[in-house]
């Protein structure tokens, strides 16, 4: 079900053994424009190298950052950032160390059942290391926030136009692991949570991390700045955990001794954070647009064709996007138009189906319910149908 997000092809040799050396300057130059905050041509290159999946996660969010154009959100560059810190493998400098130090650490305190069942099956200790670096939710908060990784990437290796967001970013240092509870999506694309260690409830930016918070919606996350309206957010995504965990962690001085802890007595399982999705411009998990986007009699049929190999991403997005403009999906739902509008192959579907004479009220609705970069190109759905009329 889940597209390769393998960030160390260079530790796989199977890959590496199929790349050239002019292979890996153009991965290098992708690189470099990630660096610089220009998708399109970060994708030009990684699409140019044939050995890379090209309906690989990384391939995916490229793709729709590239088709936003310049004018990103700040949030945007600075989860951006952290993505690519979390890749960040360059021996040569203080982030890549870094990285692999903390992906050290984090395999072995955290994950270290996947490595006695490798070792046991005598299987490969580096597609091991690989998985975690690519979809552990524990070693991604660890690198990014407990030991600086974010902070450092920014300073040492982003460049020009992503750099504008620089700042953004380096104001995530210092936000404490905490645990919450989710409540819902209120007006003005607000979503309500309840820290139950500050015995508070505040109203933070809504990203849809209410699907991702499991049905009780206790969550553990980190709150930053957004730069939006001085809102806080999730830096990514949330993860769904028992209500105890939750509370346990919630305004814990040692907050990580408190997960440790869950894992140990076997309240958390690891293996329940690894995250085979990894989102930048919404907190909709694409597998998650699936399930909202296709009817229950057919989830099984289409789930099991998008294991086969199709994507079906897109196609459900669409069909949330239809719903939308037919009338049938309450207002609390925006957070799931705005992550369908993301996808690039949908909405190029609604721009071809969907643009309605009549239709401009709408989709300017819909824009009003969510932040950007979904409002804009919600509003340009709007505008279009106003030129059909």
């Amino acid at each position: 079900m889940s597209r390769n997000t393998t960030p160390g092809f260079r530790r796989l040799p199977r890959v590496a053994d199929q790349m050239t050396a002019a292979h890996f300057d153009l991965v290098d130059q992708s690189h470099a424009a990630e660096r610089a905050g220009d998708a399109a041509r970060a994708l030009h290159l990684h699409a140019s190298v044939p050995v890379l999946n090209k309906r690989s996660r990384h391939h995916v969010l490229l793709t729709q950052l590239a088709s936003l154009g310049d004018e990103l959100p700040g949030w945007v560059g600075a989860r951006w950032m952290a993505y690519q810190a979390v890749r960040c493998e360059d021996p040569a400098t203080e982030s890549g160390r870094m990285q692999r130090l903390a992906l050290k650490y984090a395999v072995e305190t955290f994950h270290a059942d996947q490595l006695a069942d490798c070792h046991a099956n005598a299987g490969d200790p580096v597609k091991v290391a690989a998985w975690v670096a690519s979809e552990s939710w524990l070693f991604h908060q660890l690198l990014l926030h407990d030991l600086g990784g974010l902070t450092r990437f920014a300073d040492e290796l982003v460049t020009d136009r992503l750099a504008e967001h620089a700042d953004l970013a380096r104001s995530w240092a210092g936000a404490p692991l905490g645990g919450y509870q989710v409540v819902a999506s209120r007006p003005g694309g607000r979503l309500r949570i309840h820290d139950p260690g500050a015995r508070t409830s505040l109203e933070v930016l809504d990203l849809g991390a209410r699907t991702t918070a499991g049905d009780e919606g206790w969550v553990l996350g980190r709150l930053v700045p957004s730069g939006v309206d001085d809102l806080l957010m999730f830096d990514t995504a949330p993860m769904a955990v028992p209500e105890r965990v939750a509370r346990e962690v919630s305004g814990a001085s040692e907050p990580w001794a408190r997960v440790t802890q869950a894992l140990d007595e076997g309240r958390l399982v690891e293996r329940d954070f690894m995250r085979d999705d990894y989102e930048l411009t919404t907190d909709v998990l694409s597998i998650d647009l699936l399930r909202i986007g296709t009817p229950p009699a057919d989830l099984e049929r289409v789930t099991a064709q998008l294991r086969s190999g199709r994507d079906e991403i897109p196609r459900a997005a669409f069909r949330i996007l239809r719903r939308a403009a037919d009338g049938v999906i309450q207002q609390s739902e925006a957070p799931h138009i705005a992550a369908a509008i993301l996808q690039p192959a949908a909405r190029a579907d609604a721009r071809r189906l969907l643009v309605r004479d009549g239709h401009y009220d709408v989709w300017a609705r819909w824009a009003s319910l969510v932040h950007e970069p979904a409002r804009g190109l919600l509003l340009n759905l709007a505008r279009a149908c106003r030129a059909f009329a």
